[in-house]
């Protein structure tokens, strides 16, 4: 494992791990995933990541395809191929535009890049749904988008490189690196660690005041577990779930650590793509306890 706070700098380090992809990958294809690499590692150690397994980041695809100095249609060919192997994930991202009559505009594509381990490259919807480019109208306006950061780069008259020392880095890095102060919050945006403390509510409903107070803990805990299972639409039911475990605490029945734990559990495997819904493997965990019954019927 390449240990990123150790590198030289990104481009070393995307050098070592794209080394180790398949020998079968064609040039272009093993070239376009080290760049796509770069703004990957870079934004893990904006964001304070430490050795993710997979990274996300936005940047619109002819900025990488200008970047490299391929054609479009080049590396979407080269991306169908990473796509198989896992190695990738892309997606179109889009947001409404005011400035053109409130309609729906592409602002980009959404990147999952892997770094370490064996998973494959998955997108949620999380990360989709993510406003990756707040500042998308405003950019339109003022002419300072990726459109415009292509043009003035094509003018340069870049040409395809043969190897990625010519990469046009600054014009990628500029276009798919955030800043601290705007780096996404979605949850899933690293998979390596998933991060508990969230959760940790449960584990303080039980000492809420009466009234008010426990009202807004079974709250934040329904929340809780929206987020970390990725699993909105069953806020009312997670809700009842918290309120039933309370209840059933106070006949000495405190289930609170056991839900916590298997949360937990189920979070890791919904960002580790071991399942694709976090919600229902929990509630189907829940369901073999030999406490379910007790706490739905309170």
């Amino acid at each position: 494992m390449v240990l990123l706070e150790t590198a030289d700098n990104a481009v070393t380090a995307a050098a070592v791990i794209a080394n180790r992809t398949p020998q079968t990958l064609s040039e272009t294809a093993k070239r376009v995933y080290q760049a796509l690499l770069i703004p990957a590692i870079e934004n893990a150690k904006e964001r304070g990541y430490v050795n993710p397994s997979r990274v996300t980041f936005h940047c619109a695809a002819e900025i990488i395809s200008t970047s490299l100095g391929i054609s479009r249609m080049s590396l979407w060919r080269a991306v169908q191929v990473l796509q198989a192997d896992g190695l990738v994930d892309a997606r179109a991202h889009k947001a409404n535009l005011s400035c053109r009559g409130n309609r729906v505009r592409n602002t980009g594509s959404v990147w999952q890049v892997r770094l370490f381990g064996n998973k494959r490259c998955r997108l949620s919807y999380e990360e989709l749904r993510h406003s990756w480019r707040p500042n998308f109208n405003d950019e339109v306006q003022e002419g300072r988008g990726s459109h415009a950061a292509v043009k003035a780069a094509r003018a340069r008259n870049v040409t395809y490189n043969s190897t990625l020392k010519e990469l046009d880095l600054d014009l990628l890095l500029k276009h798919s690196v955030d800043s601290k102060k705007n780096s996404p919050s979605v949850s899933s945006l690293v998979s390596n660690t998933p991060k508990n403390a969230v959760l940790e509510v449960l584990l303080d409903v039980t000492a809420a005041r009466p009234g008010r107070d426990t009202v807004q803990k079974v709250d934040l805990a329904a929340s809780a577990l929206c987020t970390a299972l990725s699993d909105h639409a069953s806020v009312n039911f997670y809700r009842l779930l918290v309120w039933n475990c309370l209840r059933a605490s106070q006949r000495n029945l405190n289930v609170f650590p056991t839900v916590y734990q298997m949360a937990v559990r189920a979070r890791v495997d919904r960002v580790e793509n071991f399942s694709r819904k976090g919600g229902a493997v929990f509630v189907s965990r829940l369901k073999a306890t030999e406490f379910w019954d007790e706490i739905m019927r309170t």
